[in-house]
């Protein structure tokens, strides 16, 4: 076996201590550091219960953050900056993040450049969705509201 296959075999991703017959640590197969089980998520389909990244490994390889600037190029924080410059709200509708149905803002972009146009509530984003990005639809669907506009209600 070579050096490089040898240093990433599934023999080192499982290794485990033992205390006195019980299992007190195991090492994440990312970081290679053997860290207590509390520092794993819990996952039965391992033989231990718990998931083979620790935490902090997996929520830099799986979390958010590395998503945001996986599909859009910018990071959890600028992610933050603009939900801050946008007052919390949703750029279309202006519900506030939090209220009711909606815990944060989704990023909304462009499904062909994949460039972001602004942060929007979930039910904007599925409106648009739904509408496939298309204006002409959308300016239909107000046009067909207001043709029965009621004001009374």
């Amino acid at each position: 076996m070579t050096p490089e296959l040898q240093k990433y075999s599934s023999e080192d991703s499982f290794k485990l201590e033992f205390s006195d017959n019980e299992i007190t640590t195991k090492s994440c197969s990312l970081c290679y550091e053997k860290k207590p089980f509390g520092d794993f998520l819990k996952n039965v389909r391992y033989k231990d219960g718990y998931y083979k990244h620790c935490k902090k490994c997996h929520y830099e390889v799986y979390g958010r953050d590395s998503h945001y600037r996986r599909t859009y190029g910018v990071t959890q924080h600028e992610y933050n900056l603009m939900v801050a410059k946008q007052g919390s709200k949703c750029k279309v509708c202006e519900v506030e993040a939090g209220d009711g149905h909606m815990s944060r803002l989704v990023v909304d972009h462009c499904h062909k450049s994949n460039e972001m146009r602004g942060l929007i509530c979930q039910s904007c984003n599925m409106a648009l969705g739904n509408a496939k990005d298309n204006s002409e639809i959308l300016r239909k669907l107000a046009d067909y509201l207001d043709e029965f506009y009621d004001p009374r209600t």
